[in-house]
């Protein structure tokens, strides 16, 4: 029923007597505007009645405001004198702030042309893009060109749009033999595509593809179907080029990057989770409305807020921050909203609160989930009223201020035991973000860890020579429960201990909070502290890359590629580690 209800664009809440863990995040996936737990008041019916209604109309205006801007984007994309590649290229950027995606592919025709011409974009930055042609979809996907430009040709043309995620998406592979190459090279699990029919009968296509196995949803069919003729414009306003015969139907192309990037200062990685947050912030950064940021500690909730403050049209006004779990209880109300001069012992001149200083602009709330039960109320006050009173004030003080908040908490579970009202929880939860843990994207880490290398190295005056393939190794093998935070302490300690002669190693264990077999195993793994030449030190760590992927190897039985293969465990693209086993000497009675 909910999903209906959500379909039809109609607001629900729940209303039940069950407040266990089980049934709030069932209710939760639903993603309602309120839930109401028996016994209850009038009061509080009609309290969960009006956040709902805010919350409802909040998703009303986000969803009008992105149509609106979109319709703009895509009309000034028509009318531009770009050619097809640039063209869709710009479509492309303008339509990842609206459905998310990891892989994008158009089919259409030109007005010259009878046959049918893709062009593909992999996205591998914020705003950068990889535009893949027969060439490079050959090399990633160690198909041969000729084989490509067939599967191309004899793939059909769908004219009704659809979602297919997990084993829908599998199962399809049957049907459209693009789709498998699509899946084995570009490692994506859904797809999403939807036909653009311009005045003319031409039928064009978009193809989106993520790597997440649940990455699309109806609601994306529906935005897009309002969407339907500002596309077909797009497409009917494509430049009447003839594709270069070589192209075979599939154009060449290379890299593309977008040389004005929102500004996520500090946000280091490319990883499709990471880059799925920062869509959704730069989403929620023009509209004034409240944030959740969830997830661990460590994983960057303070920095996201920050960019989402930038982004926003307060930029130019205060950001406030303030830590809800390092302030005593007797105190935080104070911080939070001020005091009168002798509204209590000890108030000797009056206060302004973290609200008022940061009145048009920005609050961060962090560790809201410590937040005590009494403040909550106060604060519930303030995002409804928009108004707070000061400690000993006689008088309510008008605040214009938007509110993100982040806990590392489970809200459902805090509000099962009663430590969260349920009224305040819906009222901030109107634009969630999950934060991924480090262990869900360490294609970062390699990344990150050289940022933070060449920071500390600065800092410290050492000079930089990089980091060890097998320091590289044991930290992508660690599955870090202090994520970011934890990380940039390995690498400053790392690089403390280095003597600046040789590449940065790891001298001692990760963290003193695994456990101790962890941490046992992986001490054990360690180098010795004895300097050694940088001969010695690409000798060992030629032999330990050799190592390392003949035990891949081993575990998958000698397969590269596909799900489970060596290829995906190495978080390597199969061309890549062919290549790399071959340079190695790697045979293949090296492995079982």
């Amino acid at each position: 029923l909910a999903k209906e209800l959500k379909e039809q664009n109609i607001a629900f809440v729940y209303l039940s007597a069950n407040s266990n863990q089980k049934i709030l995040e069932e209710a939760k996936a639903t993603e309602p505007y309120g839930f109401l737990v028996k016994p209850f008041r009038e009061k509080d019916l009609l309290v969960m009645l009006d956040i709902a209604f805010y919350r409802h109309e909040n998703s009303l205006e986000s969803r009008w405001r992105k149509e609106l801007l979109l319709q703009k984007e895509l009309h000034d994309i028509q009318k531009s004198n770009d050619d097809i590649q640039t063209k869709l290229l710009q479509l492309a950027k303008a339509l990842q702030h609206y459905i998310l995606f990891d892989f994008i592919s158009f089919k259409f025709k030109t007005h010259v042309s009878n046959e049918y011409t893709s062009l593909s974009f992999l996205r591998i930055g914020f705003e950068e893009y990889q535009k893949i042609g027969i060439n490079e979809l050959a090399v990633i996907s160690g198909i041969k060109e000729d084989r490509l430009v067939q599967s191309f040709e004899h793939t059909p043309v769908d004219y009704l749009p659809f979602y297919k995620n997990d084993k829908d998406f599998t199962n399809s592979y049957t049907q459209n033999a693009m789709m498998k190459i699509y899946a084995d090279s570009m490692d994506v699990s859904s797809e999403l595509l939807f036909p653009v029919i311009t005045s003319d009968g031409r039928i064009n296509s978009m193809a989106f593809f993520r790597k997440s196995s649940d990455g699309f949803a109806s609601e994306q069919l529906s935005f897009l179907s309002k969407m339907q003729l500002p596309l077909a414009s797009v497409f009917e306003g494509l430049p009447e080029q003839v594709m270069s015969p070589s192209s075979k139907g599939i154009v060449n192309t290379s890299l593309a990057r977008n040389s004005i990037q929102p500004q996520f200062a500090g946000i280091i990685g490319s990883s499709s989770s990471l880059l799925n947050v920062l869509d959704l912030s730069a989403q929620v950064a023009i509209v004034d409305t409240s944030v959740l940021l969830l997830g661990e500690s460590g994983t960057g909730k303070e920095k996201i807020a920050s960019c989402i403050h930038e982004l926003s049209p307060r930029k130019n006004k205060p950001f406030i921050k303030i830590n809800c779990s390092a302030l005593p209880p007797a105190l935080i109300e104070s911080e939070l909203f001020g005091h009168e001069k002798g509204a209590f012992t000890n108030a000797m001149e009056k206060h302004i609160g973290k609200f008022e200083l940061a009145d048009t602009g920005t609050i961060f709330l962090d560790e809201i989930g410590d937040m005590p039960v009494e403040l909550q109320v106060k604060l519930l006050r303030v995002l409804q009223e928009r108004e707070i009173e000061r400690i000993g004030g006689k008088h309510p003080i008008k605040v214009d201020v938007r509110v993100i908040a982040a806990t590392n908490c489970n809200l459902q579970h805090e509000m099962a035991q009663g430590k969260f009202r349920l009224d305040l929880y819906y009222r901030l939860n109107v634009f969630p973000i999950t934060m991924p843990p480090l262990r869900e994207r360490k294609e970062d880490i390699k990344e990150l860890c050289v940022f933070f290398s060449q920071r500390f190295c600065k800092k410290f005056n050492k000079p930089y020579n990089g980091i060890s393939y097998q320091m590289l190794q044991q930290l992508n093998a660690y599955d870090f429960p202090g994520n970011i935070r934890e990380l940039e302490n390995i690498i400053e300690q790392a690089v403390i201990l280095n003597d600046g002669k040789i590449e940065l190693t790891l001298r001692q264990t990760l963290s003193s909070n695994t456990d101790s077999n962890s941490n046992n195993s992986f001490q054990a793994s360690l180098q010795n502290n004895a300097a050694k030449t940088l001969d010695d030190i690409k000798r060992e760590q030629r032999k330990s890359e050799i190592d390392y992927i003949i035990s891949v190897l081993n575990k998958t039985h000698g397969r590269i590629r596909g799900k489970d293969g060596a290829a995906e465990l190495l978080n390597q693209k199969p061309t890549t580690l062919e290549s790399r086993i071959a340079k190695l000497g790697i045979k293949k009675e090296d492995f079982q």
